[in-house]
């Protein structure tokens, strides 16, 4: 039966609140808050930037909030508009009336969400699980996007996931302590460190009950099906994907995609190498404003 996100209980929402605001606090440039109402519920987005190109639109790996491009924002939205939302039925301050039941109402409610906030167009980027969700509004409705970008896609984006990283995650999720999942971050994004009030709100998350479709591969056609101008970024060393086949299946269903590879580095590719990411990013999404302006 389709479920709704919520909390196991008011006291843990209030939490997890809590530990949300301390770290909103530390979002690094002016920004507002904004609700738009879909027909799923709530969404909040974070709008940060200014400037006359298409706005950017980030979506976080799962299951975080917008509050994951905070170590980012500042450079993303230093010439253009970013809007970086929670996403309906994992953690943070939306608040989900109806079920999503599939693919299909994930990119009704993301269209929704963009139509709410007044775009025509945005350039749409995610990292992993998110890169997989900013995947699907290119599937069906790659003209309202001026660009596309997946950073490290999620394991089931473009092949099956490994059983080794099912088996990871189901043994973490069983019992999420913070030991066990400090072990998996370790393993899952080497070199990333988790500050204690970025793991209070992580452990408040815990008690969070997931209700967005799990990821699944993009089918040949429904890769074949995105013409929007795509950006592809791996990580050569990454234990969630495997590179090879992400290359393979883009270069034979979408050829004109611009798909990166980088040696050495894993999952943790935005934390490992931002110098060489954000730049790429930024220059593949101010190459497309005026192309589909």
């Amino acid at each position: 039966m389709p479920k709704i996100g919520r909390f196991t209980s008011d006291e843990a929402r209030a939490v997890y609140l809590r530990a949300y605001d301390d770290l909103a606090a530390d979002w690094p440039v002016p920004s507002a808050e904004i609700d738009v109402e879909t027909s799923f519920g709530t969404t909040r987005v974070r709008k940060s930037g200014e400037g006359e190109g298409a706005p950017l639109v980030l979506l976080p790996g799962m299951p975080g909030n917008g509050l994951f491009w905070t170590p980012f924002v500042e450079e993303l939205a230093r010439d253009r508009v970013v809007y970086t939302p929670d996403v309906l039925g994992w953690p943070g301050r939306c608040e989900q009336t109806a079920p999503v039941r599939d693919s299909a109402d994930i990119v009704q409610w993301l269209v929704e969400v963009v139509d709410g906030l007044g775009a025509e167009r945005v350039h749409l980027a995610g990292y992993s699980d998110g890169a997989w969700l900013a995947g699907l509004v290119g599937v069906y409705h790659s003209e309202r996007l001026a660009s596309l970008s997946m950073l490290e896609p999620g394991g089931a984006t473009f092949a099956k996931p490994r059983w080794s990283l099912l088996l990871k995650f189901l043994v973490a999720g069983v019992r999420p302590t913070r030991e066990r999942m400090q072990k998996l971050t370790r393993w899952l994004t080497p070199g990333v460190v988790l500050s204690d009030r970025e793991w209070a709100m992580v452990q408040a998350g815990f008690k969070f009950r997931l209700a967005l479709p799990w990821s699944r591969p993009l089918t040949d056609e429904q890769l074949a099906a995105i013409t929007a101008p795509l950006l592809v970024l791996f990580g050569g060393a990454t234990v969630v994907n495997d590179p090879e086949i992400g290359v393979r299946r883009l270069r034979q269903f979408v050829p004109a995609a611009e798909v990166d590879v980088y040696p050495g580095v894993g999952h943790e590719l935005l934390w490992a190498i931002p110098d060489k990411v954000i730049p790429r990013l930024l220059e593949f999404v101010g190459n497309h404003d005026e192309v589909r302006a």
